[in-house]
């Protein structure tokens, strides 16, 4: 049988039940993991808006009157996430894979985020590199995954969905942040209440800042 590329799996999922139900599973962890991160100065990039919800957040809170860009693999999540920003001026969204994704030339966002997509990359490396080099100085970028080699439970998940994925471990994303150059590297595993399954060992979220800009005359 054919394997489905994610943007196949994303798309038939933003036209049933399953785009509103990653919401309501992802939400609450999402803005758990949102509360322990800064929010640095300039634009908001999320990678994967899904139905829209965590971009709404932050264009509406964090990042309100900045530029908020949100791309997504799948079209028909793109025009979810429309339905729920349309009304926002500070908000673009744009069908993309990140990899080939041409961002615009002026875009030096301050903070990268994205949950559940790096793990669908074909590359993980590669898309932590690319975050480092669109990220201004003192930027963050926060990868948030449910597939890592550590939650057992998720190592099916490429044959229970017929899509292939990578499976890290938490040190390899560490790692990788590391070679992409970032430093002040933190890595949680977030759970957000006390109905979630005991053998869940929650969302793995890493997140990291680029250098800071040198200080005039230092070389």
């Amino acid at each position: 049988m054919k394997r489905k590329t994610a943007r196949e799996v994303f798309d038939a999922w933003a036209q049933d039940d399953h785009a509103a139900g990653m919401e309501r599973h992802h939400a609450p962890r999402v803005m758990r993991a949102l509360e322990l991160m800064p929010f640095p100065e300039g634009d908001y990039l999320e990678i994967g808006v899904g139905n829209g919800y965590a971009i709404w957040r932050m264009a509406t809170g964090p990042y309100a009157g900045r530029r908020c860009y949100g791309i997504d693999v799948s079209p028909h999540m793109i025009r979810k996430a429309r339905e729920k920003v349309g009304k926002l001026d500070n908000v673009r969204l744009e069908a993309a894979d990140f990899l080939d994704w041409m961002p615009p030339t002026d875009l030096r966002p301050g903070m990268i985020f994205s949950m559940e997509v790096f793990y669908y990359l074909r590359d993980i490396q590669a898309g932590i590199d690319r975050a480092a080099s669109l990220l201004r100085p003192a930027g963050l970028l926060a990868v948030l995954v449910n597939h890592y080699r550590e939650h057992e439970a998720s190592h099916a998940w490429p044959e229970q969905l017929n899509t292939p994925m990578q499976l890290w471990s938490a040190e390899q994303y560490r790692n990788a942040f590391e070679r992409a150059g970032f430093h002040e590297i933190e890595q949680r595993r977030i759970r957000a209440g006390v109905s979630e399954s005991p053998d869940d060992p929650g969302t793995l979220a890493t997140w990291g800042r680029t250098p800071s800009a040198p200080s005039p005359g230092r070389e």
